[in-house]
């Protein structure tokens, strides 16, 4: 009896646990099912939250399906999004894309969705994107012509090749528009003409294209033969006999060459055809850069010579150093003094060392500073140069709002003695004391060389180089982050020895401060 008790007792055992493992089994079965995605949707209040067919990086999506509430990774393009597990339910998933490396995904790999659970794997097919990428140009040519091209010319009809690159809002070629009804989209690049004229070409924009969409911008540098395009002048206040260069590109075939109003016809263009040279004439007035050649033409957006303007006082003229509303320095109480090159001065003393005939100026002297050490005094002690705003406005009203980077500080510059290791500091006087630095002789951080100018020079500082903590953190937004609403400020300019090292002596001769379009 008690074998036939033990018996059903064994039996019993083994349906429970057999039961006990098929309900397990069940339970397990049920948490493993693979996740499903449906569509996709905005991530936005109805009834914005609509089905999309493309998407864009950093853009919120949700993901509509099944068993999606486990999902523990979703990738965009093969990349990992950051996940937030609160934001899932069953029947959706909320994600924002990530930043995706566009040119480092496999091709077939790019457009696809994957949500990964512990019970499976779900993609989905839509159309990604981000920025616009350019990653190479070719001719527009039936292979194997189709080769890569390093160099346009006006009229080319190229084939751009990269990513993100449909339905440009705008394509430009060093800052001229290229037309958008005549553009040929494929899924990786776009066909598109050359402008046949770019005359007008932007500066800061030489053998640059600019490729615009509704996600964002992108520029890519490649050699652009075309009209002459002049990035930089040595000497925007020559006087007579002072040799001028201008630095750019394609000054060739010149038709012809004015420089504040004078035409001038003597002048040496280097073998690769990127520095200008002439001895300034006499001039009588203000006026731009224009130069023509075959190619087209090109004219600066500021004038040279503005002695007139700097004489008289006016928007952009912070100090000319001649006595007048507009004389518009101070100086501490260090080695900053006023000089004359005119042998009849009685005061300011008469000064030869940096030429006759320019005016007044100022010299700025220091002896060898220890590490860490400058000139500034948060007043007028300290040896540092104080530049009032004369009552002159930096930029016009309707413009405070421009980037730093069409707006630039100008002034002339001496350096008779080697200059090494000392900053120079612009510091605004706003409460967010911004500062630029200007450090010629920095090569790179480890390297540096002795600087002198071969007379005086022309020294353009973008309004953007003025950055907050110390000069090394965030460029200025607009340039009402510098001089504010009255669009008017002063700035003090000192040296200071950033480096582990003493400095050597410092002297430089500095003249007629202003701010221009760039």
């Amino acid at each position: 009896m008690k074998k036939i008790v033990y018996k059903y007792i064994y039996y019993l055992q083994l349906l429970s646990i057999g039961a006990a493992i098929f309900y397990m089994s069940a339970c397990q079965e049920e948490q493993m099912e693979p996740p499903v995605i449906t569509g996709v949707i905005n991530y936005a209040p109805s009834p914005n939250d609509t089905v999309v067919t493309t998407i864009q990086t950093g853009q919120w999506v949700v993901l509509l399906g099944q068993n999606l509430s486990t999902v523990s990774q979703v990738n965009f393009g093969s990349i990992p999004a950051t996940i937030n597990t609160a934001l899932f339910a069953d029947g959706s998933l909320v994600v924002q894309l990530p930043s995706i490396p566009f040119e480092s995904v496999p091709a077939d790999e790019l457009n696809i969705v994957t949500a990964i659970s512990e019970g499976g794997m779900a993609t989905f097919n839509i159309n990604i994107i981000g920025e616009p990428l350019i990653t190479r140009v070719r001719n527009n040519e039936t292979s194997p012509n189709d080769t890569v091209v390093n160099v346009l010319y006006p009229g080319d009809e190229i084939n751009i090749v990269g990513y993100s690159l449909k339905n440009a809002t705008e394509i430009s070629f060093q800052g001229i528009a290229a037309d958008l009804s005549k553009v040929v989209y494929t899924d990786t690049s776009a066909i598109v003409q050359v402008p046949a004229d770019l005359s007008g070409s932007n500066a800061l924009l030489a053998n640059t294209i600019t490729y615009t969409t509704g996600v964002g911008s992108t520029n890519f540098s490649i050699k652009i033969i075309g009209p002459p395009v002049i990035s930089y002048i040595s000497l925007e206040v020559p006087h007579e006999g002072d040799m001028v260069h201008l630095y750019g590109y394609n000054f060739t075939a010149i038709q012809s060459f004015t420089f504040a109003g004078t035409e001038i016809t003597n002048y040496e263009v280097s073998a690769d055809e990127s520095v200008l040279s002439f001895v300034s004439p006499a001039l009588a007035q203000s006026g731009p850069v224009e130069i023509t050649t075959l190619a087209g033409s090109f004219t600066t957006v500021f004038n040279v010579n503005e002695i007139a303007l700097i004489n008289s006082g006016g928007v952009g003229i912070l100090a000319n150093m001649e006595w007048g509303d507009y004389f518009g320095w101070g100086w501490g109480n260090g080695d900053v003094n006023l000089y004359a090159s005119d042998p009849n001065s009685d005061w300011p003393s008469y000064n030869t060392d940096y030429g006759v005939g320019y005016g007044l100026y100022l010299v700025y002297k220091s002896t060898p500073l220890e590490a860490g050490e400058d000139g500034y005094l948060d007043g007028w002690g300290g040896n540092q140069i104080l530049i009032n705003d004369g009552g002159g406005q930096w930029v016009p009203t309707e413009n405070l709002d421009d980037s730093g980077d069409n707006w630039a500080l100008k002034f002339e510059l001496n350096v008779a003695k080697p200059w090494s290791g000392g900053t120079l500091c612009f510091r605004t006087a706003n409460a967010s004391n911004y500062i630029a630095r200007y450090e010629p002789w920095k090569v790179s951080t480890s390297k540096t060389t002795p600087v002198t100018t071969d007379g005086w020079q022309t020294v353009t500082i973008p309004l953007s180089s003025f950055r907050l903590e110390d000069g090394n953190d965030d460029s200025i937004s607009k340039v009402s982050d510098i001089v504010g609403g009255s669009g008017k400020t002063y700035f003090r300019i000192y040296l200071h020895n950033y480096r582990t090292s003493t400095t050597d002596n410092f002297e430089a001769a500095f003249d007629n401060f202003r701010v221009t379009r760039r």
